[in-house]
């Protein structure tokens, strides 16, 4: 029977892996939905050992110990948390790229960004009650910033530009400024996040032109490619250029990505747009459409696949005009006919007779061809 109720007991620890409450301090308290979850997943440190402290994860959270977690710890990578070994390049920021691009506020020592300039101490956030803005001590949520390392505030800040043609296939109309909004800000977005990763600070996207192509153009621009060593098939959203739907049309869009960064490393930015859409076609459109439902606009409906290029590496076909046979170079010195008629003759006489009766046979011949009273 105790070995039962042992095996009872053992079983119920595991199942519901509670473990004893944290009765000390200690510095691997971590909040999880129960120890495995915090164990593994590491959402945050509960240093204070209360549950109070995991309540902004959810109510299903609490503050468990013993886990394996371990503080982070200053990293100098380039989007990690601040660093003590180049501390030039410590910033404060909502983000790694805020703090890129404002470069406003140094934190060499990694504990100033949210503490009080005059005692250096770390301020509390706003609770509006006990602890109100302009009277108490405190910091704000919204104005809560991170220190990070490796944001180059020493390097001079450079514009990236890129020129980009987007083709969405199916409509066979312009858009209007409604939809305009909604695919500048879709664009806006995908573009945004990837260029975030790769610490660039997304400037904006701009339209700056419309234009409706038929199939026999989308066609040829492709099989154009193909001759200038791109992919066999360009896809657009699951669309090749062997399975364009019959009749279809498309809408070329012209914009003008910006953003800025501080290199090195030195980043390209009409790769990073193209990637940006092509990599997620399916749900560049759907996010298209979505957008476009929410607020009443059914233009994004029609839109059956995207693909993004720069305008650098877009060239049109060239038109194909029919042209004749090239005539050969001439080879020699010109020939002419009655000439080339004397030397038929004279092959054909046998020309050693023919040398026996005229010191020049050949040229006796093309006199007698010229003459009008000679009848050929």
């Amino acid at each position: 029977m105790a070995k039962l109720l042992l095996g009872l007991r053992l079983a119920y620890l595991l199942t519901s892996a509670v473990l004893p409450p944290v009765t000390s301090k200690c510095a691997d308290c971590y909040c999880g939905v129960n120890w495995p979850d915090a164990n593994s997943k590491c959402h945050k440190p509960c240093p204070g050992k209360t549950d109070s402290e995991c309540a902004d994860l959810g109510e299903a959270f609490g503050c468990h110990g013993f886990t394996t977690c371990t503080p982070p710890t200053a990293s100098p990578s380039r989007f990690g948390a601040a660093s003590t070994e180049d501390v030039n390049n410590n910033f404060c920021g909502k983000t790694w790229v805020h703090a890129m691009l404002s470069c406003n506020r140094p934190c060499p020592k990694t504990t100033e960004c949210n503490a009080d300039p005059v005692t250096g101490l770390e301020r509390p956030v706003c609770d509006f009650e006990t602890l109100i803005p302009n009277l108490t001590n405190c910091i704000l949520e919204e104005d809560k910033t991170t220190c990070f390392a490796a944001t180059n505030c020493d390097k001079p800040l450079e514009e990236l530009v890129s020129d980009m043609l987007m083709t969405l296939v199916g409509p066979d109309n312009r858009m209007e400024n409604e939809d305009s909004s909604i695919f500048q800000s879709t664009v806006f977005d995908f573009i945004g996040e990837v260029a975030a990763e790769l610490g660039i600070g997304l400037g904006g996207v701009g339209i700056t032109g419309q234009k409706n192509v038929g199939r026999r153009e989308l066609e040829q621009r492709y099989s154009s490619r193909e001759l200038k060593g791109w992919h066999q098939n360009i896809v657009i959203n699951n669309i090749t250029q062997r399975m364009l739907p019959s009749g279809s049309s498309a809408l070329d869009v012209s914009l003008v990505v910006t953003g800025d960064y501080r290199p090195p490393p030195y980043l390209d930015l009409d790769v990073i747009a193209e990637d940006s859409i092509n990599s997620q076609g399916a749900k560049v459109v759907s996010t298209l459409r979505e957008r476009g439902e929410r607020v009443g606009r059914d233009f994004f409906n029609r839109v059956e696949g995207i693909e993004a290029i720069a305008a650098s590496d877009f060239t049109a076909r060239p038109t194909r005009t029919p042209t004749g046979k090239p005539t050969p170079a001439p080879t020699g010195p010109p020939v002419s006919s009655t000439r080339h008629d004397s030397v038929m003759f004279y092959n054909f006489m046998g020309g050693r007779v023919l040398d026996a009766l005229h010191p020049d046979p050949i040229r006796l011949f093309t006199f007698l061809f010229d003459s009008p009273s000679c009848v050929k």
